[in-house]
């Protein structure tokens, strides 16, 4: 299958091009530098990357890449994707996730291509479920409460009515919070293995932490990717799918699973710098439609998670001071 990978170099795009790699597709990614990072660099004997800024890019120019590229399906998951980054930044990120998308989208539409896309938005768009929505399935009302979140929503509803205006066959992934190897330690999880890690080796003397009463549903990036592929071969056109675990934990429950994985006595102490001003108190998913369509079902443990996690940041060479 000839695949386009949007959001090429991040953190689930490597992944998932890894993913698509091992299952025989031809993968050409974008992202604006086009170049690898040198957590992906062997990416590049696999997997074409060229540069384009979804963002900015005129029309004529993206429908011409298109119609030579061919794709087959396209993975969309360019996105300025950081909660906080978009309460600084609100117009970069709703430039990037809504404008980028409809760009995509208009230029598919004017090339009379039909992949199967995949559109990735978020599990955070439907903002703090009431008691009644939860686990949150695709019919809880969306009530976004950050411009990363209401970007994402809307360009969910721009993949919808593409699939009713054009015919396009569109699926919207909604994944809750996701983790693994090589995430940015701008995220909880990472930051916290970052932090053990750090103890462990005598170059920290503790893990701070913020509000380790928050609730989440993660899953692992491995997994993630997978249901992705899963909604391109099987998903139905113009449908929203959740992607989660079911199994919600607390901050303060994952930190001590790190802690019991250290090899050393590991302190903590909460720092309120590090607290949010904006926080969602729990959020878990019901990934049932998924199930049902696909056959997807989570593979790996929290708990597998993070100890991947864990020995991916005591690989990592000290930064130097």
């Amino acid at each position: 299958m000839r695949v386009l990978v949007t959001g090429a170099t991040g953190f689930v795009g490597g992944h998932l091009i890894e993913h698509l790699v091992s299952a025989g597709d031809q993968v050409v990614g974008v992202c604006r530098s086009g170049e690898w990072p040198a957590t992906l660099e062997h990416l590049a004997a696999v997997a074409r990357l060229e540069p384009c800024d979804l963002a900015h890019i005129d029309e004529p120019s993206l429908v011409a890449w298109l119609d030579r590229k061919q794709p087959q399906a396209i993975y969309h998951l360019a996105a300025q994707s950081n909660p906080q980054r978009s309460l600084a930044n609100p117009r970069e990120t709703w430039a990037q996730n809504l404008g980028g998308t409809l760009n995509l989208l208009e230029s598919v539409a004017k090339t009379g291509l039909k992949p199967r896309i995949v559109l990735v938005g978020s599990g955070v768009s439907y903002g703090n479920p009431a008691p009644e929505h939860l686990p949150v399935d695709e019919t809880c009302p969306l009530l976004p409460n950050n411009p990363y979140a209401a970007s994402k929503a809307a360009a969910d509803l721009l993949g919808i009515q593409h699939h009713l205006t054009h015919g396009a066959e569109i699926m919207i992934a909604r994944p809750f919070n996701h983790s693994g190897p090589r995430q940015s330690d701008q995220y909880v999880l990472a930051s916290l293995a970052r932090q053990v890690a750090e103890v462990e080796a005598g170059r920290s003397p503790a893990v701070e932490h913020g509000n380790l009463a928050i609730v989440r549903d993660f899953t692992d990036v491995r997994d993630l990717v997978k249901a992705y592929r899963l909604l391109i071969l099987k998903g139905h056109p113009g449908l929203v799918y959740n992607l989660g675990t079911g199994r919600d934990l607390s901050l303060q429950q994952m930190l001590e699973i790190l802690i019991s994985l250290a090899r050393t006595s590991i302190p903590t102490h909460a720092n309120p710098a590090r607290m949010r001003a904006v926080d969602l108190p729990r959020l878990l998913a019901n990934a049932s439609r998924l199930t049902q369509h696909t056959g997807w079902t989570p593979q790996l443990s929290i708990e597998t998670t993070l100890a991947d996690m864990l020995q991916y940041w005591r690989d990592q060479p000290p930064v130097s001071a």
